[in-house]
């Protein structure tokens, strides 16, 4: 560790830091576009100009690295000086139309401009001018905005090596040009440059005018494609009637960083799976008896029956779902002496390039594995009178596919959770109503075995419980009373949603 100073206080920061990574840890805020914890340094915008003392000229914060006794100012009135003019050259040619950038609301450029203040422009000459152009399936890019931060070219080189993106031209006519359309639409990351471009520049062309920024509400959650654990950050609607009642609840799924697992980016197949959660047409939002729909009275009295009548029963977990729905399936498997099995996943190959994509396409498979359940295809024997099937099975083997078919069609008592109708709920006597992960907390385990809280803000719709609340009434308040009993059970740990922060805890 190192001393250094920073707006007159001291800090003892690691040695071998930039400026702006100290800065960004501490909690003090350096205006920067071409940076990105995910990228290389380019130190090309300037924007993130800061103050050294003993130093003859402004330095870049994002590629100068900390020095024992470095004194640094951040917000001198030489700083503020120096970014509001980078930002008067940046906006000589900008257009100005946040009204209809769809970037507006969440644009840095249009922060920095309220920061610093630049109201007049004092250039003479006229702006130049570029037609917006679809410069492929998912992406439009419109050079009037673009700020030269050079992102989405350095994560097509750096990242995913494709590299589709080059700069063209010189000096002022310089702009960023596609010169493999079709590589950007086979790329499975590419979408990725429209987080990553901080201003409207590069955007999806399905997001395009479909809706303002502000009128949602934003949380984090983890996607449900595979094991890798990707953070997501996941635009919800706030108003009762959309603006387009062809569009669901959920507006967009974007990349959340998580700095602890080094990971910035989504796949596509990930961002785009919010489709999935919107007009679920075969949604089940009643209890269903025998194939007729029933009362959650009914539903109970049947569930009653058949878990109080002593016969031998089995519990098939899914690796689909949270930890708390899962820990409440095995509290109450253990309760009822009840075996326990899981499903073996479904599996997919690799797309290229594959980075830190999963074979495995369960969020939560890591913890059938952590606790060692037996797979349902090595059950010894299949004489059980009850089984209960957990919901979002639905993607596994067939081997599985075909024995806890088998299982249901066989049993007396036959009970699954569902949020939509399936061939498990079809082939059981008992199908019962259960939440989607943006509608209930969880939390689920990656490959990298770190556990991570996903945020479930829809609330359930009228008619669905959770498992726990099927299974136990009120006995547990919520879902992070789940989550800490299974942490000092389980896992020998304490544990609760605040603990786990946004970045998660690795086990």
């Amino acid at each position: 560790m190192i001393n250094i100073k920073i707006n007159e206080a001291d800090h003892a920061v690691e040695e071998g830091r930039t400026i702006l990574e100290v800065c960004r840890e501490l909690g003090i805020d350096i205006p920067h576009f071409c940076y990105h914890p995910g990228l290389s340094i380019a130190g090309n915008c300037r924007m993130c100009l800061v103050e050294i003392k003993g130093m003859p000229k402004l330095m870049t914060a994002c590629s100068t690295v900390v020095q024992d006794g470095m004194e640094i100012l951040t917000d001198s009135d030489t700083v503020k000086e120096a970014r509001k003019g980078v930002l008067e050259f940046i906006l000589l040619d900008h257009p100005v139309d946040c009204p209809i950038c769809d970037k507006s609301g969440e644009c840095v450029l249009q922060d920095y401009n309220f920061d610093y203040g630049i109201s007049k422009r004092r250039s003479i000459f006229p702006k130049e001018r570029h037609k917006v152009e679809k410069i492929s399936e998912k992406i439009y890019k419109n050079d009037n905005r673009c700020v030269l931060c050079t992102r989405c070219g350095r994560f097509l080189n750096e990242v995913t090596k494709t590299h589709e993106f080059t700069t063209i031209e010189r000096g002022s006519h310089t702009h960023i040009a596609c010169v493999d359309p079709d590589g950007l639409d086979k790329n499975p990351f590419s979408s990725n440059i429209a987080d990553l471009c901080p201003v409207g520049a590069l955007g999806l062309n399905e997001f395009r005018f479909r809706k303002r920024v502000w009128l949602t509400d934003h949380v984090r959650a983890v996607c449900q494609g595979c094991e890798a654990g990707c953070n997501l950050t996941v635009d919800l609607h706030t108003r009762h009637t959309p603006l387009d009642p062809n569009v669901g609840p959920v507006v967009r799924f974007s990349s959340a960083d998580n700095y602890s697992m080094q990971r910035y980016f989504i796949c596509d197949e990930g961002r785009y799976s919010y489709k999935n959660y919107n007009n679920m047409e075969g949604r089940l939002l009643n209890p269903v008896l025998n194939g007729n729909e029933v009362n959650e009275e009914e539903a109970l009295t049947f569930l009653k029956e058949a878990t109080d009548s002593g016969l031998t029963g089995a519990v098939v977990l899914s690796p689909l779902v949270s930890v708390e729905e899962n820990y409440a399936a095995i509290l109450f498997a253990e309760e009822k002496g009840y075996d326990i099995f899981r499903p073996s996943p479904f599996r997919k190959e690799l797309p290229e390039p594959a980075l830190f994509i999963e074979k495995v396409k369960a969020p939560n498979h890591r913890m059938m594995k952590l606790l060692e359940i037996p797979k349902v295809t090595d059950m010894e024997s299949s004489d059980y009178d009850v089984v209960i099937v957990l919901h979002n099975i639905g993607s596994i083997r067939d081997n599985s596919l075909v024995k806890i078919l088998s299982l249901l069609k066989r049993v007396k008592y036959s009970i699954t959770f569902e949020t939509e109708h399936t061939e498990f709920s079809e082939n059981s006597k008992l199908s019962l109503p259960a939440p989607m992960f943006l509608e209930e907390d969880g939390c689920y385990i990656n490959s990298g075995k770190r556990i991570q809280h996903s945020t479930g803000s829809l609330g359930y719709p009228q008619g669905v419980r959770p498992l726990w609340k099927w299974f136990f009434g009120k006995r547990f308040s919520g879902p992070e009373g789940l989550l800490k009993q299974f942490a000092k059970e389980k896992l020998a740990i304490e544990l609760d949603y605040e603990k786990l922060g946004q970045e998660g805890v690795e086990l």
